[in-house]
């Protein structure tokens, strides 16, 4: 251990802004599992990682507010932020966990985080997305304990879930099995509700279903090399795809020589779609009655629209608050951001 601590202090170069540079490859060489991130000068080295444990070199109240730091815990990758710079007086001390929907990842948060009135914001990638490990696993059970053991090494024991859309499902059962720990929750445009029924029609490029089919059978038959080839292929399948998602999609895919990498796990989301469609709690024995709000777009298909909408939330939260927004589609966050940040911001204060 002594070496490794060693090796790493050689790596580190002070270039004369404040920054600490480290080469990551060249660390991980050194010792599995480890991570470092840039930092301030008068920050020093916040966290190292080794194995999968977190150690952290300086106490909570140095952290650099307003900047994000990054962590790895278990295989998924995180981001901590402090807006208490921002807000001042008006900030919460209830950590704020944001949980982004498929295909997504932690980035998708960056410019709507900034507006949470907290000291402890933290995004993560869900398992198979992101940065985050892939796995041939993707269980809502599992991700309900990939999150749990991020909150445990962060000593978190209360704390707000915010989920969009897929996350949105993984909050909801979180919440349900752990509301001791989650004390207040926020769902964007989702319901607990099984959407491989028959009786709905979402329209995509929001329809999961289809589009994970699609982007399966791409990355297995087509094998694109480049985003180009990608593109190419998407577009054949789905002509009128908008843009925005296009670009979405591309966020994740990563070109190396005569290789394109997908940071999403195409493969186990497909094996797993059965499963991520349904919502498995039995709501006559999984109810939860903190504070709780639905934000929901009124152009969307995936909540909304749904016959009995209401009656499906009450189901499993009875005391919670929807907010319908008039001009948003499923994206809710980017499309109306500051009310979006005000529902979660008034939460906080039940």
């Amino acid at each position: 251990m002594r070496n490794c601590f060693i090796s790493l202090q050689r790596l580190l170069k002070f270039d004369g802004t404040k920054h600490f540079l480290t080469n990551i490859s060249r660390v991980n060489n050194k010792i599995d599992n480890i991570g470092y991130k840039n930092t301030t000068a008068s920050d020093s080295i916040k966290t190292l990682f080794f194995g999968n444990r977190l150690y952290s070199f300086l106490s909570q109240s140095n952290l650099n507010k307003n900047k994000e730091v990054e962590h790895i815990i278990n295989g998924i990758h995180l981001t901590i932020q402090d807006n208490s710079d921002i807000f001042k007086n008006e900030t919460k001390q209830i950590p704020i966990v944001l949980i982004h929907g498929c295909y997504g990842n932690k980035r998708n948060f960056r410019s709507f985080s900034k507006l949470l009135k907290s000291n402890k914001i933290i995004s993560l990638d869900l398992r198979n997305h992101g940065s985050s490990k892939h796995t041939n696993s993707m269980k809502y059970d599992n991700m309900e304990d990939d999150i749990l053991n991020v909150l445990n090494e962060l000593k978190i024991k209360k704390c707000c879930i915010v989920g969009f859309s897929l996350g949105g499902k993984v909050s909801m059962y979180l919440a349900l099995k752990n509301n001791t720990i989650v004390s207040h929750l926020i769902i964007m445009d989702i319901l607990p509700y099984n959407y491989l029924n028959e009786n709905i029609q979402i329209k995509l490029p929001y329809n999961i279903t289809y589009m994970t089919q699609v982007l399966y059978n791409i990355k297995r038959n087509k094998q694109p090399k480049t985003k180009n080839e990608f593109l190419i292929y998407l577009k054949t399948e789905i002509p009128n795809i908008p843009s925005s998602f296009v670009q979405f999609l591309c966020a994740s895919l990563k070109e190396t020589e005569n290789k394109l990498n997908w940071n999403i796990n195409i493969d186990t989301i497909y094996n797993e779609l059965s499963h991520l469609m349904d919502f498995p709690l039995d709501a006559n024995i999984y109810k939860y009655y903190n504070p709780c709000s639905f934000i929901l777009a009124q152009k969307s298909d995936l909540a909304f629209s749904i016959p009995q909408y209401e009656y499906i939330i009450k189901n499993h939260f009875p005391t919670a608050k929807n907010f319908v927004l008039t001009n948003s589609s499923h994206t809710v966050y980017i499309d109306e951001p500051q009310e979006c940040a005000n529902i979660i911001n008034k939460t906080l204060d039940l």
